[in-house]
């Protein structure tokens, strides 16, 4: 694990794109810290970048499975890892495009169908991103690393009907984190920090 900024992420995407047709990159870390802000500057700084963001795969966990579920199990309630490690992350690295809609975690509509093709850089952003069902199928791995408290304060500012879920949310993500040992399984860790050349919501 090392720390880096996000030019230097920048420099090494690009570099090792050159060498290799498919990278794909885990962007991990608390719900508020920045992920998706990253993810989108780095997408604009590179000759071909896709998003595939978690937020289209997670869940809503019911008071009951709240007030039941084990920790892990909960987890696997908001984000089923093994599942989309094989029908998503694996088939890409074997070369092959894949497709989902994506589906609205409060009105449970379904998007337009999205596509990624296995080319250039491919950011999986989102919580549980380096999670071990992924890792066979992940490239790198990086951590954004953000103090909590500025995390809390970026969900609880969102436009959002209610902000009930979030405790429990909070407490899965930080089970994830101390069990995974996150900052010590990913390959670098930044700050949710970005040059100022865009201006993207911090997410």
């Amino acid at each position: 694990m090392s720390m880096i900024t996000s030019q230097q992420l920048l420099q090494q995407l690009q570099q090792q794109s050159q060498s290799q047709d498919c990278v794909v990159v885990a962007i991990d870390g608390f719900a508020g810290a920045g992920k998706s802000t990253l993810a989108k500057w780095l997408k604009e700084h590179l000759s071909e970048c896709q998003i595939m963001a978690l937020d289209d795969f997670y869940q809503p966990l019911t008071n009951k499975q709240c007030s039941q579920l084990t920790e892990e199990a909960a987890l696997q309630a908001y984000l089923p890892t093994q599942a989309l490690a094989q029908q998503l992350l694996q088939p890409l690295q074997q070369g092959q495009s894949i497709s989902w809609q994506a589906q609205d975690w409060l009105t449970k509509k379904l998007s337009p169908e999205k596509t990624i093709v296995p080319r250039g850089v491919i950011l999986v952003d989102g919580v549980f991103s380096s999670h071990k069902d992924f890792r066979p199928w992940v490239d790198l791995r990086v951590l954004v690393s953000t103090p909590p408290a500025t995390c809390s304060r970026r969900v609880l500012a969102r436009p959002q009907p209610s902000a009930d879920w979030f405790a429990h949310w909070q407490r899965t993500e930080t089970w994830f984190h101390t069990h995974n040992k996150t900052g010590l399984c990913v390959d670098y860790v930044t700050t949710g920090s970005v040059p100022q050349d865009v201006k993207l919501d911090m997410d």
